[in-house]
């Protein structure tokens, strides 16, 4: 009888997750790197088999049908990634940003490439921004399309959580991320408080001056604490 059997292994891989805005030249250089302060709830990776089958009169040995497939391959995953960002100050940030402002943020964060594409394709510039997903726990690196419903929602039984959905078109993989290598990911994630208050003010005051939300006002740092009143 064969007994089949598990081998414990360290949890070493990093469960960080990015979006990063990337500028048409300068080689796609940074322009805006979102960093999901938890783990998401699910992570869905979902290529499609673009296949299709169909059905003709085939010999008695084919039982009377016969089934003819045209294979076309597989397609770019979509991503499907929802979860919540929490309540409490977290590490990624220099535990500048509640969980609420953090999903503010990403709200933000998603407009503003939309934003920007638009102001490029209004002024017949066909030199577009990309938006990239990293996944360092699985290791993959894709250039990105949000499509569908973006969601937030608030739920009565967890009224201090706010959470988020985003579905995304993967249209083809990129090398790395630009954080790829240790010490890259030790400067973002060691970056001190102060830059990044310094930071996250600037990546506020830039998105609600874009949109001119008439409701979101971005406060000044005072004293190293940030705060944004929607």
């Amino acid at each position: 009888m064969t007994y089949y059997q598990t081998r414990d292994i360290p949890g070493s891989q990093l469960a960080l997750y990015q979006l990063s805005i990337r500028q048409p030249q300068a080689a796609f250089a940074d322009f805006n790197t979102f960093t999901f302060p938890l783990s998401p709830a699910s992570l869905r990776t979902e290529p499609t088999a673009l296949s299709s089958f169909s059905n003709t009169r085939g010999t008695p040995l084919q039982n009377g049908v016969a089934r003819i497939v045209d294979s076309y391959g597989l397609s770019p995953p979509m991503f499907t990634i929802d979860g919540t960002t929490g309540w409490d100050r977290h590490s990624t940030d220099g535990y500048i940003l509640t969980g609420l402002q953090s999903a503010q943020l990403l709200a933000n964060f998603i407009k503003e490439y939309i934003t920007l594409n638009q102001t490029q394709i209004q002024a017949g510039n066909p030199n577009l921004y990309a938006l990239e997903f990293y996944d360092y726990f699985a290791g993959q690196f894709w250039q990105v399309e949000p499509i569908g419903p973006v969601m937030f929602r608030q739920t009565n039984d967890r009224p201090a959580l706010t959470f988020y959905r985003l579905q995304m078109a993967g249209i083809k993989p990129v090398r790395e991320s630009p954080y790829s290598d240790a010490s890259a990911l030790a400067m973002l994630l060691g970056t001190p408080a102060t830059m990044a208050v310094a930071n996250m003010g600037s990546a506020l005051t830039a998105v609600s001056t874009t949109y001119a939300l008439s409701g979101a006002v971005v406060s000044s740092v005072t004293g190293g604490a940030l705060s944004a009143l929607l």
